[in-house]
């Protein structure tokens, strides 16, 4: 008869499950169902993760099965408090900042936009509006939460926005919330950094000659520009849901490098031809075009 191993110790899978619980947590706010601003009060309770390295310690050669329970009960705990901490404040306690640029003698503009936690919508200013730029940005507890850098010369000028580091109370999250709007007079590069956000970003009526996209942990809608002769625009996703709208009568050819992501094309309007999906009408001098490349690590993203 075999006889146990003499001084082995079997411990609950600590990481495993660390693992599982986060993976389960971006899924859910891939579905809606969890908001993305959440990590701005989630992160808030890093010292848990010491008490559960420590209860594996301590606990270790016990039934890893308990052991195990013990700790999804304490990251489920975590996650319980974090979400009713972050419905804490009502939206009507955001306050709002303005911030406006005029358009003057701008002929081509640059933007760059790096946000983090929260939820941003990018769009076209009326016709006939005589500015650049004009953003409403707000933030819980009355903290500003927008830098702001702007710079202008010879008809060229460059905007950057970011998120500011503000001094956030522990209990009720705050929660960023920008509004973009943009110039559809002139021509514009657009590249934006966001983690951990909702997007919506409406560029249709915009004339974006260049958009570049990085975004981590985020559920994004993007409306690709319809207003310009060509559009090369890139996107990068990581742990994201990412849905591209290309308008009607503009012609695409998309390149897709998906990993573990699902991928949805509508391939009735770009069919599969070699190594990308292209519009059958790509390549008529007279039509409106979208230069698209995507890579994304894990998610979802689509194509319509």
């Amino acid at each position: 008869m075999a006889e146990e191993e003499p001084g082995k110790i079997i411990g609950a899978p600590v990481w495993g499950i660390f693992l599982v619980f986060l993976g389960v947590i971006f899924l859910l706010q891939t579905l809606n169902v969890l908001p993305w601003g959440l990590w701005g009060t989630l992160w808030r309770f890093w010292p848990v993760l010491i008490i559960i390295i420590g209860l594996g310690v301590l606990l270790r050669g016990r039934n890893p099965w308990l052991v195990g329970l013990l700790i999804l009960v304490i990251l489920c705990a975590c996650l319980g408090m974090a979400t009713w901490q972050y419905g804490l404040s009502p939206p009507a306690g955001i306050t709002t900042e303005n911030y406006s640029q005029p358009l003057a003698d701008i002929e081509h503009g640059k933007v760059e936009v790096d946000f983090t936690a929260g939820s941003i919508t990018i769009g076209s200013l009326p016709a006939a509006s005589p500015n650049f730029v004009e953003v409403a940005s707000g933030v819980r507890d009355g903290k500003e939460g927008m830098r702001v850098r702007f710079n202008r010369e010879d008809g060229e000028s460059e905007l950057y926005l970011s998120t500011e580091r503000v001094d956030r109370k522990f209990w009720g999250g705050d929660e960023m919330r920008w509004d973009i709007r943009l110039t559809r007079s002139i021509p514009l590069a657009i590249n934006i950094k966001s983690a951990a956000s909702n997007m919506e970003l409406m560029l249709g009526e915009l004339r974006v000659t260049e958009f570049h996209l990085d975004v981590d942990a985020g559920n994004c809608r993007v409306t690709m520009p319809s207003s310009v002769d060509i559009t090369h625009a890139y996107i990068e996703a990581d742990v994201a849901n990412v849905e591209i709208t290309i308008p009607d009568g503009v012609a695409a050819r998309i390149w897709v490098d998906a990993d573990l992501s699902a991928l949805d094309v509508d391939e009735s309007r770009f069919p599969k031809q070699g190594d990308s999906y292209t519009s059958d009408n790509f390549f008529d001098t007279d039509q409106k075009r979208i230069e698209l490349e995507i890579g994304s690590a894990v998610g979802r993203v689509q194509v319509k």
